[in-house]
């Protein structure tokens, strides 16, 4: 279930580095004032100039941030030809034989076809089409079609330009200077300027507005617009995550909020006005959401007519329905569930793709009574049997995990190892800590047993195996686990486990965003202050951890430094505290899996976008009955995968 220096470790209870080649650093982002050497204020069209010297202008193929790119999508995507024909193609089998990488976006054999319409089958439904008060992966799937930031992310985690089309950083960090794209045209037919980033900053920081978390938003200071097609943004502090926060948020039209925060928030929940490559039609509930192509787009001119998203929330009707040619397409945060993918394989005229994401599944361990000593924390550890649950139950599609940042990600540290599942190291962890084997078998001390309740959500039978395997493995070093289930609004809702006087270790995940900042998640700031306030260090409420202050500092400073070489190793003490200290049981890296048409193409899922980040890209192919048959390619058809592969 979804919510949103290196310290030595004792011999035997830290995972061990592992002998893996260094990997490529990137380049340094370049952070000059936006002024030339003399201190006067540049030009958009002096700065532009500058920018596409710094290798930051539009035109430029590497991305306005290049990070890392993860090993499973180290292909480059794929371009077309003058004629609008992909220059890359793969043979699309049906039914298919084996689940497909998204190494690339894919490319069906046929000839694309210019037009159509194309239709999602989705479990999910938009809580909400306002592009800032959406809360689901629905609505945000949904809305990377619709509207843009100043920059974006790729399908290789890089940012990109978008409504800004170079950027400058000042030397101390605090001024951000970006020079904003000509021409640029929002779906109500007003022109996208400076002016518009200063009314959203104004916007979303109205308390009559309600913003849901600014994120970032907060810490900016002041904004200027000196030219239409020049933006000024000065913060209180160096952010490192700025670009990837405030950066990609989507902007909206100044015109829109002139009628104060309430019609704004009424008129956008339905119908958003953006600058992206689709416009929102309609959204009728119960029926779906309809888009169709916006021809003023300043991009690349989609190929589709039109998208419709229909609420499907049947798993066998999305299936059935790939198979039929109703539904061209299952993903994004409506993606097949893992357990389900063999049954996809077996759909005629359809392909599964595999692809990486940023969420972690994982037991927290609430910080009260046992829970709160290193050691028992870390015998739950050895005793829990994390890859046989990716074995066993998953079928071998997770990564297995060990702290909180995604394997891919340029902040993850390659050279830390999960604990091996050793039962008797857990035993001799808990004799050490005092807690006995009682006449039942379970282990206390003092007359107190250690009994934890171990909870997931109800009617999940994934989360069920996976409870089964734990407790089945906890009961053999003298552990007491109760698995407990319920509705996921009433366990993370007030009365939720979380605020019991029991011991609790509950399953669920979380999802990361592209910048590492995992300060919500760990930060005393985060320690919500009542069941029903915000942050999410959840398992503190009670008590904070015993490394709080560490964890605090690191990820403090982690958040502050702008030098990514800096940041890693920051963020490289914060896993490797992580994995000593255990605040949650970390288990596994979940794979993605969505189920495409044979005739989509364009389509490429990843680990860093929602939906359709690409979709202008985008197409529907003619039948190629004409055409011969070509091998598979076996990055595109091969499902095994290394123990530590990267999503």
């Amino acid at each position: 279930m979804s919510r949103e220096t290196r310290a030595p470790a004792a011999s035997g209870d830290h995972p061990v580095p592992a002998d893996e080649p260094a990997r490529d650093r990137e380049p340094a982002v370049p952070t000059r004032p936006f002024s030339d050497r003399s201190g006067r204020r540049l030009g958009r069209r002096q700065f532009i100039a500058r920018a596409g010297a710094l290798g930051l202008a539009a035109p430029v193929a590497a991305g306005l941030l290049p990070a890392s790119p993860p090993a499973t999508f180290g292909v480059a995507g794929q371009r077309r030809d003058r004629a609008g024909t992909p220059t890359a193609r793969e043979d699309r089998a049906a039914p298919a034989t084996d689940v497909r990488r998204a190494t690339q976006p894919l490319a069906p054999a046929g000839r694309p076809r210019d037009g159509g319409a194309l239709v999602v089958a989705s479990p999910l439904s938009p809580d909400s089409l306002h592009p800032w008060l959406t809360q689901n992966g629905a609505g945000l799937d949904l809305l990377a079609g619709v509207t843009d930031g100043l920059v974006r992310f790729d399908a290789e985690q890089r940012l990109q330009p978008a409504l800004a089309v170079g950027f400058d950083v000042s030397d101390d960090g605090r001024t951000y200077s970006f020079a904003l794209r000509e021409g640029v045209t929002f779906h109500d037919g007003s022109p996208f300027t400076a002016a518009d980033f200063v009314a959203s900053w104004k916007m979303r920081l109205s308390p009559a507005f309600g913003a849901a978390g600014p994120l970032g938003w907060d810490k900016i200071a002041a904004v200027e617009a000196p030219e239409p097609l020049l933006l000024v943004v000065r913060t209180m502090e160096p952010s490192a995550s700025f670009l990837a926060t405030v950066g990609t948020t989507p902007i909206l039209p100044a015109g829109a909020m002139a009628d104060g925060p309430a019609a704004f928030r009424e008129r956008f929940d339905r119908a958003p006005v953006g600058t992206g490559p689709f416009r929102v039609v309609d959204w009728v509930p119960g029926e779906g959401v309809r888009l169709e192509r916006f021809d003023d787009y300043w991009g690349e001119r989609a190929r589709l007519d039109r998208i419709e998203v229909r609420p499907v929330p049947s798993i066998a009707d999305q299936l059935a329905g790939l198979g039929e040619g109703t539904y061209h397409l299952v993903g994004g945060a409506g993606g097949l569930p893992v357990d389900q993918v063999d049954e996809a394989l077996t759909v005629p005229g359809a392909v599964v793709v595999e692809h990486g994401t940023q969420n972690w599944q994982h037991l927290d361990l609430k910080q009260l009574g046992f829970l709160r000593e290193t050691r028992v924390r870390q015998a739950l550890d050895f005793a829990t049997p994390r890859q046989r649950i990716v074995e066993e139950v998953l079928d071998g599609r997770g990564i297995v995990a060990v702290a909180d940042q995604a394997p891919g990600s340029w902040a993850y540290d390659p050279t830390l190892e999960p604990r091996p599942y050793l039962p008797e190291r857990a035993e001799e962890l808990l004799d050490q800590a005092g807690l006995r084997p009682g006449p039942d078998g379970v282990r206390e001390r003092d007359g107190d047993p250690l009994r934890i309740e171990l909870w997931a959500v109800a009617d999940d039978p994934v989360a069920a195996r996976i409870v089964d395997l734990i407790a089945e493995s906890w009961a053999t070093i003298g552990v007491a686990p109760v698995p407990r289930f319920g509705d996921a609004t009433d366990l993370w809702g007030p009365m939720g486990y979380q605020f019991s006087d029991a011991m609790t270790a509950a399953l669920y995940t979380w999802p990361n965003g592209n910048d590492p900042d995992d300060s919500f998640y760990w930060h005393s700031s985060q320690i919500p202050l009542s069941p029903s306030g915000g942050g999410g260090n959840l398992p503190a409420f009670f008590h904070p951890y015993s490394f709080q202050e560490a964890i605090d500092a690191l990820t403090a400073e982690a958040a502050a430094t702008l030098d990514r070489d800096a940041r890693r190793q920051l963020y490289g003490q914060i896993q490797a505290l992580l994995a000593r200290e255990v605040p949650a049981i970390f288990l596994y890296w979940e794979r993605g899996y969505a189920v495409a048409s044979a005739e989509l193409g364009g389509f490429w899922p990843n680990a860093y976008t929602p939906l359709l980040w690409n979709v202008q890209d985008w197409y529907l192919t003619e039948p190629a009955e004409e055409e011969p048959s070509r091998p598979q390619r076996a990055d595109a058809t091969s499902s095994a995968r290394e123990p530590n592969e990267r999503p």
